[in-house]
């Protein structure tokens, strides 16, 4: 199995992506520490546990730097460090610009951004003994490319492929590998949280003609977990489906 003995740490792995890439790491025979802010991370890690690869759960916001710092300590004290790190956590508010509140703006930098920043900080401290350490970013399509109606929500995700690039540079002569991931439009929870006009305006743009599954995307952060790429190290990987500007 890919993962086999490695302890991976997945935020916001109640639902959608989070939980799709915390199947699909278990099914690699990973031992996982999960975190969201829902019940529903408890029920995933009971799912998911077993004798040789244990699950554990923990609820709470990341955004809180004392909860991130708990993670990690968590993390040293059940499994001894962090191999893998799985940045998922996020949040999407729809608007406009000149109509999205400072309440807003601000609760998606927190959670997007900085919450990330932090976690990924107190994650490298518990690598020192890590078996081939790598950090997985979840960026979007709309950090990339830009979309009308999600200019904060892109703005955050355009700032996780800027800091993707420097940790890479930062932590790769210390055997940390940092890249990320783009989703476009994924059928998850996330995407029902922008109107239906929205997101049909955009499916026309999907050169593979669907939209892409939660798995599709877990698929590539295993690829990124494993040693498949173990020389792979600030790239950004667009799943997307050949989703057009």
């Amino acid at each position: 199995m890919l993962l086999d003995g490695r302890v991976a740490l997945v935020t916001g792995a109640s639902r959608g992506i989070g939980a799709a890439i915390a199947r699909a790491f278990a099914a690699q025979g990973a031992s996982l520490l999960l975190c969201a802010r829902s019940e529903g991370v408890e029920t995933l890690a009971a799912e998911l546990t077993t004798a040789e690869h244990p699950v554990r759960a923990m609820r709470g916001n990341v955004s809180d730097p004392s909860f991130s710092r708990e993670l990690i300590a968590s993390a040293r004290k059940e499994y001894g460090r962090v191999d893998v790190l799985v940045n998922n956590a996020g949040i999407l508010r729809q608007g406009l610009i000149g109509m999205s509140s400072t309440d807003h703006m601000r609760e998606m930098l927190d959670v997007n951004v900085l919450a990330l920043m932090a976690l990924t900080q107190y994650a490298t401290r518990a690598m020192d003994r890590a078996r081939s350490p790598s950090i997985v970013n979840l960026t979007s399509i709309a950090g990339t490319q830009g979309a009308e109606g999600l200019s904060v929500y892109a703005a955050s995700k355009a700032a996780v492929v800027g800091y993707t690039l420097s940790s890479a540079k930062e932590l790769a002569p210390k055997g940390i590998r940092v890249n990320a991931i783009a989703p476009g439009l994924i059928d998850t929870d996330m995407m029902r949280d922008v109107t239906a006009a929205w997101a049909e305006r955009r499916l026309p743009l999907i050169r593979m003609g669907r939209v892409g599954t939660p798995e599709d995307v877990a698929g590539v952060a295993v690829f990124l977990a494993s040693d498949l790429s173990r020389y792979v190290t600030g790239q950004v990987i667009g799943v997307d489906g050949g989703m057009t500007p």
